[in-house]
């Protein structure tokens, strides 16, 4: 392969102990983050266990940022794409849909938001499971967090506004008549 040098990361690193991720070794571990890296590719938002989606995500990243800062010309890029990616039309897309959406974005090109913890529905049940969102920035689903909603133009608080302006504006000309 060839020399890939980019910048690094902006995602935080979770110091997890890779072995315990996937049984099978080394092999097994990368076949399962090709998996959830070919479902984050094709889906934009899927929901998994925490230790294999946060490392999936930093494999994630990397390969967008060589695929924008290389392209799909440069032999190297597209061997690791050719690695790591099994779909062979998610590397298409790779290059078609998420280069062109993040060629003006900096920071990491992915999110994730912890689910709650659940108990009792995996093999031990006494263990609990964190369990994570991982998506493409700039997906066309919903946002998980929603935006603030904007408050302002309800009645009470437009009346409450406006009574505020107006205790205002008399207290000035109050202050204004005592000094004068």
């Amino acid at each position: 392969m060839s020399n890939l040098s980019t910048r690094t990361l902006r995602v935080t690193v979770p110091h997890a102990i890779r072995s315990k991720i996937t049984g099978g070794g080394q092999n097994a571990r990368h076949e399962k983050i090709k998996a959830i890296l070919g479902e984050l590719f094709r889906h934009e938002r899927i929901e998994g266990y925490i230790r294999t989606h946060d490392e999936t995500r930093q494999y994630a990243e990397r390969l967008i940022e060589l695929a924008k800062k290389y392209g799909d010309q440069h032999v190297g890029t597209m061997q690791l794409m050719d690695y790591w990616v099994n779909d062979k039309d998610l590397i298409h897309k790779v290059f078609k849909v998420y280069v062109p959406r993040y060629t003006n974005t900096i920071g990491p090109y992915t999110n994730s938001y912890r689910l709650p913890i659940k108990y009792g529905e995996f093999k031990f049940p006494h263990i609990p499971r964190q369990n994570i969102v991982l998506e493409m920035k700039d997906n066309p689903y919903p946002r998980i967090i929603p935006d603030p909603r904007n408050y302002s133009n309800i009645l009470t608080n437009v009346l409450l506004n406006e009574a505020r302006k107006e205790y205002r504006t008399e207290r000035n000309n109050r202050n204004e008549k005592k000094d004068k």
